[in-house]
């Protein structure tokens, strides 16, 4: 049996994550101790009837689609590795995944936090933020410092874009 005070914080960590709308199945890998129904009957309670987003999860090869919003990627991961106390090579900090995300989303006040398949600011919701964060963990992508730029950009492996800082191949493109 689970004491009690670990069942409150399962079901905080739940709120949380499911208040920003991340998929259930990501939620369930982290609170192990709540069913998966009941991780749907609490996201229908809090977006009002709505049922949670099911399909296939979102790859991270396929978040960016175009080197601005790979830019957009890249601030997010900044913002997740400096918000994190932990090595995010290692697990996701899942506390430093919300201010990220929370700060990103007031960082661009006109950003919804919804899906938006035809815009440039990537990532477009929580999951995608979490699959970015999953795959710096896991070591599908990383998160290199350029000494040419001083900028950090996200290196997505199997990707369409090629390894490398995506800040100096932009301004490659935009200087006459």
């Amino acid at each position: 049996m689970v004491p009690y005070d670990a069942q409150l914080k399962s079901h905080y960590l739940a709120y949380e994550l499911l208040k920003r709308k991340l998929r259930i199945s990501y939620v369930h890998q982290v609170t192990k101790s709540i069913k998966v129904e009941d991780l749907r009957n609490i996201y229908k309670n809090i977006h009002r009837g709505l049922k949670p987003s099911s399909g296939m999860l979102p790859g991270i090869e396929r978040i960016p689609h175009n080197k601005e919003s790979l830019l957009y990627a890249s601030l997010f991961a900044s913002l997740y590795r400096n918000a994190s106390q932990l090595e995010i090579c290692a697990e996701i900090d899942i506390p430093a995944m919300l201010f990220a995300w929370d700060f990103f989303c007031d960082m661009f006040p006109n950003h919804s936090r919804e899906r938006r398949p035809y815009t440039k600011v990537r990532p477009a919701n929580f999951t995608e933020a979490w699959v970015i964060a999953q795959a710096l963990k896991i070591g599908l992508a990383e998160l290199p410092y350029c000494e040419k730029c001083h900028g950090n950009t996200l290196v997505i492996y199997n990707s369409k874009f090629p390894l490398g800082c995506q800040i100096c191949a932009l301004n490659k493109t935009r200087k006459p």
